[in-house]
């Protein structure tokens, strides 16, 4: 049987060869790491040559951010449904409490999802102050402006203070991506229900912002499990939680 051979770069057109290597990259950090390819494999695994690569990308890191901005866009539009889905009347507190409960819940499952994606958003290679592209976000807003409106609509509607208002972006952030840091490289949690774990850390985030308890659901009983501590080689002294990962 003929092995088809590899694309030829006159095959791309236009926007192909930039998607084309951004979906070689996505699989390259699947395998050996954002770190562990070059923007020339990225080039081979697709067909090109090094030069056609080099027209869209000046290195293996502007590859990567183009990589982060576009997980970035996708995971603003998975909070955007999340939002659109959030059961109430709009305006009232029930409804301000359970959009933060749904992009909260919506973050965490784009993490696991796709956690080689979720790993280079977050890398070296991007900011979150980066303003993408107008094109990759059709409602407008990335997903640090969503959780600015979501919180922003908890004090509108009453549900917290404006003084619990303050800084709420740095806590919430913090609390949700912990998490989805904890599931995606399998720190400290056990294989358990992922979506009472991720009610248990919510409920606790919008109680510590003053929301109150019946806006904030259910009491949840909390399935974390500390990872049993592996074997450890003769003279190593590192936990589970302390080792670098490569």
């Amino acid at each position: 049987m003929r092995v088809p051979a590899a694309p030829r770069k006159d095959a791309y057109h236009h926007g192909n060869l930039r998607n084309a290597l951004l979906a070689a990259a996505l699989k390259l950090v699947a395998k050996h790491g954002a770190e562990g390819f070059s923007l020339r494999e990225a080039a081979r695994a697709v067909g090109v040559s090094a030069a056609a690569a080099y027209r869209h990308f000046e290195d293996r890191s502007a590859l990567l951010k183009a990589l982060a901005h576009e997980g970035l866009a996708q995971l603003a539009a998975k909070m955007e449904e999340a939002v659109a889905t959030a059961p109430g009347t709009p305006g009232s507190p029930a409804r301000a409490a359970a959009e933060l409960t749904r992009i909260g819940a919506a973050y965490v499952e784009f993490a696991v999802a796709h956690p080689s994606r979720f790993r280079v958003m977050f890398g070296p290679w991007c900011d979150l102050a980066d303003e993408l592209a107008p094109e990759l976000l059709p409602h407008g807003r990335d997903p640090l402006q969503l959780l600015v409106d979501t919180l922003d609509g908890l004090v509108r509607a009453g549900a917290i203070t404006a003084a619990a208002r303050q800084g709420a972006e740095i806590s919430a952030w913090s609390a949700v991506h912990g998490l989805a840091s904890l599931l995606v490289e399998g720190g400290l949690l056990g294989a358990g229900d992922r979506t009472q774990t991720c009610g248990f850390v919510l409920r606790t985030l919008l109680l510590g912002l003053g929301v109150s308890p019946e806006l904030a659901g259910p009491p949840l009983g909390t399935n974390l499990r500390v990872a049993p501590e592996p074997q450890r080689a003769r003279g190593a002294g590192a936990t589970r939680l302390g080792r670098r990962r490569a």
